[in-house]
């Protein structure tokens, strides 16, 4: 972007009242950057809690004691784990959107190039892909509980 385009682009964010394009540029990409980050560090914690639960759940004899011991255990367990999926799918889509919406505003702005923001983006077949890990996990632990 040449100096004249830039400043005219600066003198006209002036008149509006808006934000120089600059700092709406590191707003928006600290929010993409964020939103990625933040994603990855949140699936990768839930991904554990289930990991967890059912690891300790195949590994230990009193834990399927106490399952088969307390009946009303596996009728509310089986509905709450089908509850958390869909609150993980909401969280994920969540993150998704904002993604998606700072991800539109920078393209708008025309401050950097597509590909620069492309690897902070959450796309599409990341957002598909965690849906389907943590799918998988509740799917395993809901047939775990209905085996013991």
């Amino acid at each position: 972007m040449s100096v004249e385009t830039q400043s005219a682009h600066d003198s006209e964010d002036q008149e509006t009242g808006d934000a120089p394009r600059k700092e709406r540029h590191g707003f928006l990409a600290a929010i993409l950057r964020e939103s990625h980050s933040a994603l990855i560090d949140f699936m990768f914690k839930q991904a554990a809690v289930l990991t967890l639960i059912l690891g300790w759940i195949l590994s230990s004899e009193q834990a399927r004691r106490f399952i088969l011991t307390h009946r009303p255990i596996r009728p509310i367990a089986i509905p709450a784990i089908c509850f958390y999926l869909m609150l993980l799918i909401f969280w994920i889509w969540s993150y998704r959107q904002r993604s998606n919406s700072a991800y539109e505003h920078l393209l708008a702005l025309r401050y950097m190039p597509k590909e620069y923001y492309s690897s902070i983006h959450v796309t599409k077949a990341l957002m598909i892909s965690l849906m389907s890990a943590h799918f998988i996990l509740c799917a395993v632990l809901t047939t775990v509980l209905l085996q013991i």
